[in-house]
């Protein structure tokens, strides 16, 4: 019977000799195929004993037979098949259609000199398909999808490491409010902070402050904050700023309505004895979005959010109207609503 590991990047031996990866975070999934190639086979027997194929391209077929042929100068081969859309419902554009009976072949007898490292990089399988029900019976199962925030933050604790810098947890705070929880963005930013810090300075909240980047919708959860603590001269410079940057005036209002309404049904949920994670669920998105949203309803009363989610309607309205011009009408939304926080 598979093992579900859910997020976990630890890594049971001997390996096993069929994997299957599937989840939404690409950064995890990348990281485990690294992971169970390093175990596997060395730098050397890289070149000889490590193929890919991606079944969106090629054939199941090929693989199965490479991962059936025996390793070249060598204990071991890994056979990698990406994009294993045929485990999920959702649609995918191929060029070749699976069929999926020389799999389900293999898996009743897989190579002991192979390990085959199927990856669907989907956020759910398809649990009603045989060859799903297969693979969760005879495959190691890793589930890469929400990480906890203390396993986010060991995770990029070694990115920092790897530099010879220290990520300390205040500095981990502020990253999370910088860039969010896309988790690739993150490691790259813990990169980037770890140059810049080196081995004499820690990665703090001031180093990310003064090195980090700012994901657009951080910066759209920054104006609103602005704008419901009546700082509208700096909601407004932030703005421009953002449409300086080439965003589009209509994304920008369809995002601060976004956060008006994630704020507005956090703040009822919670009333109505919720836990972060349960709301997460009910309004689909990320916890760590609710936990920010959660933050925010301590400041903004029932009726101002209900006020700014009717202004972003009205103006969303304006504009696809051409009763307005885009860049004033946002600048008019900024003031109306700044100017209701009292």
């Amino acid at each position: 019977m598979a093992q579900l590991k859910s997020a976990n990047l630890s890594i049971k031996k001997p390996l096993a000799p069929v994997y299957l990866l599937f989840g939404a975070q690409d950064f995890l999934i990348q990281l485990m195929k690294k992971n169970l190639t390093s175990e596997a086979l060395s730098e050397e027997e890289r070149d000889f004993n490590l193929s890919r194929y991606d079944l969106t391209e090629s054939p199941l077929e090929h693989a199965i037979e490479d991962a059936e042929t025996i390793p070249f100068f060598g204990e071991k081969k890994v056979v990698i098949m990406d994009h294993a859309f045929f485990l999920t419902g959702e649609r995918t554009k191929t060029k070749v259609e699976q069929t999926v009976d020389r799999l389900e072949d293999y898996l009743d007898h897989p190579s002991e000199s192979t390990v085959l490292i199927i990856v669907a990089p989907y956020e759910k399988l398809d649990r009603r398909k045989k060859i799903v029900k297969r693979l969760e019976k005879t495959a190691a199962v890793y589930e890469l999808s929400h990480l906890s925030d203390t396993a986010l933050f060991q995770l990029l604790e070694q990115v920092a490491q790897k530099y010879g810098s220290q990520y300390t947890r205040e500095g981990h705070e502020q990253m999370m409010t910088a860039v969010g929880p896309h988790l690739g963005q993150l490691a790259n930013e813990v990169g980037k902070c770890a140059l810049y810090c080196g081995t004499e300075r820690p990665i703090d909240a001031q180093a990310v402050e003064e090195i980090g980047s700012k994901s657009l919708e951080t910066n759209v959860f920054l104006l609103v904050n602005q704008v419901m603590h009546q700082k509208t001269a700096e909601a407004l410079e932030l703005f421009h700023e953002l449409v300086r940057m080439k965003e589009e005036p209509l994304k920008l209002l369809a995002l601060l309505e976004r956060q008006f309404r994630i704020v507005y049904q956090a703040g009822r949920y919670q009333e109505a004895g919720y836990t972060q994670n349960s709301i997460a669920s009910k309004i689909s998105v990320h916890p760590y979005a609710v936990k920010l949203a959660l933050q925010q309803t301590r400041a903004f009363s029932s009726a101002l959010l209900q006020h700014a989610l009717k202004r972003c309607a009205e103006t969303d309205f304006q504009i696809k109207t051409g009763q307005m011009d885009k860049i004033l009408a946002l600048e008019l939304l900024i003031l109306s609503i700044s100017g209701k926080v009292a």
